[in-house]
């Protein structure tokens, strides 16, 4: 058995590459450098494989937890999946890093409506 680092998939691990998503499996994506698993995230993010894109900006993060640029895409990545609370917690840190920018504003306010109609 093999748990993909990207999706967290388990599957049986007869090729060396996760079923769910083609991740490759058995440490090359820890091999990758902070900016390339970014590149990648994006990628994935674009071909509208979201929850795949969540796992490498958050090993990205563990990387290189000084990038901003990745808070903010993990804080998008997160709402797009409906975690509006870990999404505008993160936000909130990409805010703190970039701060004055409009975007970041924006999205929080947005986090923030959807958390308030998750309570009603």
């Amino acid at each position: 058995m093999a748990v993909c680092e990207v999706c967290g998939g388990i599957f049986d691990n007869v090729d060396g590459t996760c079923p769910s998503c083609g991740a490759a499996v058995g440490g090359s994506s820890s091999d990758q450098s902070a900016d390339a698993l970014y590149d990648e995230a994006h990628q994935r993010i674009n071909a509208e494989q979201v929850a795949d894109a969540k796992g490498l900006l958050t090993q990205a993060i563990k990387k290189d937890d000084s990038k901003g640029e990745y808070h903010f895409f993990l804080g998008s990545v997160l709402y797009k999946l409906g975690e509006f609370p870990t999404a505008y917690s993160t936000w909130q840190k990409a805010d703190r890093m970039l701060p004055g920018q409009d975007r970041i504003q924006k999205c929080l306010v947005a986090a923030r409506q959807r958390m308030t109609e998750q309570e009603r």
